[in-house]
């Protein structure tokens, strides 16, 4: 294969596994790049041969000089799932450990081969931050202002789901609202001025504690660094829609979350949004703008249950959206494609079969701590508990010290919780940032008992 120069080549079909989820990684890294769907654009024969298309994994990237990058053999969505001195992570077979591992190695290749900071630049850390979300970054921003050595770790791109928002209208200080992307951008663009380091593309592979308070963290790569404080931000990934078809579809139609990048591939479609909280409608009315028609599936009574009321008077008032409230998505039908929904309406008392060409689910979030159970202390929804609620009458493990832990400690000493992923946290980009900055000043008091 040998590209016309210029720019990077993303190949792939739309049933491809990974495709979509590639094409979100490099634009939401602002990675200049031109996808090319080797079914039905032309382009595909400019760049390569049929018979060399047939020897490479799809999706590949074709770059500039001519090389390379295959696709993983099985590609799945990368999530929190170290292995930790307390055992392998629970639940996931050898077989899916090992396409999750390949995953995050494409991933890493991939933003190194495009110029992303996918490695540390020292082997030690005041702080290391697991996520770089609205809460992980305010968190770097306020650590590095204050002197300390700060090392972000982030699997996606900077801004975590929130970045994925087109437009956040009650985020104090912008009248006019503004966009995920940009919001993330902004805090990001001020934390790396004030020092801290934000690898893209990297992930957490195993934790340890380490000598005089410190955690070793290794990550992708083979790198492996230590910090004498931690905060985990890493948030939440949606929960699985449990209905026939659908997995079997993810990346042909069926998306959890929704970015800029998949909305664009959604001109005069039919579309459906499954969800009922902000996220999904923040992404129907970014939908709507391109979008034949766009139906949200909502399994509560009204809107109003769980999303705002500045969104839901703009959804009932477009014209190109439909609600469908006491209702939820049973089924996803399609042989290559996703081609049909079938919803059944509670309210209405009737089942809909509805053609569709994109499904977007938002049905909440589950949060990314696969693999640290027998370590960190979790609520029985998988949240990290923290502070005063780790005194409860929980199961180990139990607050080890003689001190209390502090507000937003984990049941490691030393390691701090922000964000969506904590036990008890209101989920709004607003309060992550607060206790992204939160967790800093209680930084300070745990790294003063250590001196």
């Amino acid at each position: 294969m040998k590209p016309p120069g210029g720019p990077i080549y993303l190949l792939g079909r739309a049933a491809t596994p990974g495709a979509a989820e590639t094409r979100q990684f490099l634009s939401r890294n602002g990675v200049s790049f031109r996808w090319v769907d080797v079914d039905d654009d032309p382009l595909v024969r400019v760049l390569t041969p049929a018979a060399a298309l047939d020897s490479v994994r799809l999706p590949c990237v074709l770059f500039p000089d001519g090389s390379i990058l295959e696709g993983p053999r099985r590609f799945m969505r990368t999530r929190f799932v170290p292995a930790t001195q307390h055992g392998a992570v629970p639940a996931v077979s050898a077989e899916d450990q090992q396409a999750y591992l390949e995953t995050k190695l494409f991933k890493h290749e991939l933003g190194t081969r495009v110029g992303l900071p996918t490695r540390p630049q020292h082997e030690f850390y005041d702080v290391a931050i697991l996520g770089a979300g609205p809460a992980g970054l305010t968190s770097a921003l306020y650590a590095a202002s204050e002197g300390l050595r700060t090392l972000v770790v982030e699997a996606l791109a900077p801004g975590g789901q929130a970045g994925t928002s087109a437009r956040i209208e009650n985020y104090p200080g912008f009248p006019d609202g503004v966009s995920g992307a940009e919001l993330a951008a902004s805090i990001h663009a001020q934390a790396t001025r004030l020092g801290a380091e934000v690898l893209v593309g990297a992930e957490l592979v195993g934790a340890m504690p380490g000598e005089s308070g410190t955690l070793e963290l290794e990550l992708t790569g083979g790198t492996t660094v230590r910090a004498r404080a931690s905060i985990a931000a890493n948030g939440v990934h949606y929960r699985r829609l449990e209905a026939p078809g659908v997995d079997e579809l993810i990346g042909a139609g069926v998306h959890y979350g929704s970015s800029p990048s998949e909305a664009a591939l959604c001109r005069n479609c039919d579309v459906v949004v499954v969800g009922g909280a902000n996220s999904a409608g923040q992404a129907a009315l970014q939908l709507a703008d391109v979008a034949r028609s766009v139906t949200v599936v909502c399994r509560a009574d009204s809107l109003e249950q769980s999303m705002s009321r500045y969104l839901v008077d703009r959804i009932q008032t477009h014209n190109r959206i439909e609600i469908r409230t006491g209702a939820e998505v049973t089924e996803a039908r399609g042989d290559e494609r996703l081609g049909t929904v079938v919803i059944r309406d509670d309210a209405h008392g009737q089942e809909i079969e509805a053609g569709a060409d994109a499904l977007f689910v938002m049905i909440g979030g589950r949060p990314m701590t696969a693999g640290v159970e027998g370590w960190l202390r979790r609520d029985e929804h998988g949240f990290l508990v923290t502070g005063p609620d780790l005194l409860r009458d929980w199961e180990q493990p139990a607050w080890p010290l003689a001190r209390a832990p502090l507000f937003l400690e984990s049941s490691q000493p030393g390691l701090f919780v922000a964000g969506d992923v904590r036990h008890g946290s209101i989920k709004r980009v607003a309060s992550a940032v607060g206790e992204g900055a939160m967790a800093v000043a209680l930084i300070h008091q745990y790294l003063s008992t250590l001196d």
